[in-house]
């Protein structure tokens, strides 16, 4: 049968959940050998480990200079032994001014992701169990902010608030909470007349309980699919917000605004523009091929490799 939940003798025992067993495979050895025997999962892993790693030299200040010093003496330096990737037209090195941009990517897209998972999983949880006029109201709410993009519920929110970081992740993360509400919904709908749901009901459970420790663990693989895939297109809104000029302001670094600032230097000094780019790139196609992974790991039933 295609039922999602516990076996017969975990469904005779309420008191130790289907989350648990849920839980242990998603954090044991099988789970990560799954993902990394999955091509996307394995390139996924790869190019965001590179992503990581960037931001964290950057973060324990290991970069090679300071991203904001300037030498107007080494302006539009092409890629050397002292520059990796050059300098832009102010003189700054471009390898350290990049690994700051990605910090701030990553800390509005995991802000922003935060806000979306957070509100989008309760909503979707309580729409799928509750039923009634409950989830007509969070469904509805849910399609109303669906029928407008995403990227254009951003920028409008971006441009009442102000450019900054908060104020970023939280335009991007608004646009994305209907789509943790709809694919969370779909998996609690087949649960909530589950017999270990059902078991725990005649057993007198709160409905918290029921909640909480019994259907949200069953539904953790899609919440941490989808996070990944957030993820990837927070970091490439954010970036679209700067390039537009509406993302964090100077002289906070932004990936989106040095690819803005390069595009009228790219025929003469291409450098400035690939630098940005790349890491754009590699951080979005990243997030994307390890949810693809995720996907793959939680449900055997849909590998392809």
């Amino acid at each position: 049968m295609a039922i999602t939940g516990p076996d017969p003798l975990t469904a005779a025992r309420p008191d130790q959940p289907v989350a648990k067993t849920r839980r242990l495979r998603l954090s044991g050895g099988g789970f990560w050998a799954a993902l990394w025997a999955s091509r996307s999962g394995k390139f996924g892993i790869v190019l965001v480990g590179i992503t990581l790693l960037g931001a964290l030299v950057s973060i324990l200040g290991l970069a090679p200079y300071d991203p904001q010093h300037q030498d107007l003496a080494a302006n539009l330096a092409a890629p050397s032994s002292d520059h990796w990737l050059g300098t832009d037209n102010f003189g700054r090195d471009l390898f350290s001014l990049v690994l700051e941009g990605i910090v701030v990517s990553l800390e509005i897209a995991v802000l922003a992701t935060l806000i979306a998972g957070v509100f989008g999983s309760l909503g979707g949880i309580a729409a799928g169990y509750l039923g009634g006029t409950t989830s007509t109201l969070i469904m509805r709410a849910s399609d109303i902010l669906f029928a407008i993009p995403a990227i254009l519920l951003a920028l409008a929110i971006v441009t009442a608030l102000g450019p900054g970081i908060l104020d970023s992740a939280l335009a991007i993360g608004i646009g994305w909470i209907p789509i943790f509400v709809r694919v969370v919904r779909a998996p609690v709908l087949s649960l909530r007349n589950a017999d270990f749901v059902r078991a725990g009901q005649v057993l007198g459970f709160s409905r918290r309980r029921v909640l909480f420790r019994h259907i949200l663990p069953s539904v953790y693989g899609v919440i941490a699919v989808q996070t990944s895939l957030a993820l990837a297109w927070a970091i490439l809104a954010e970036a679209s917000l700067s390039f537009l000029g509406l993302g964090p302001p100077p002289p906070t670094a932004s990936l989106g605004q040095m690819v803005s600032d390069s595009s009228s230097l790219a025929g003469i000094a291409w450098w400035t523009l690939a630098a940005p780019s790349l890491a754009i790139i590699i951080a979005v196609v990243g997030f994307n091929y390890l949810g693809d992974g995720l996907r793959d790991a939680a449900d055997p039933r849909s590998r392809r490799s």
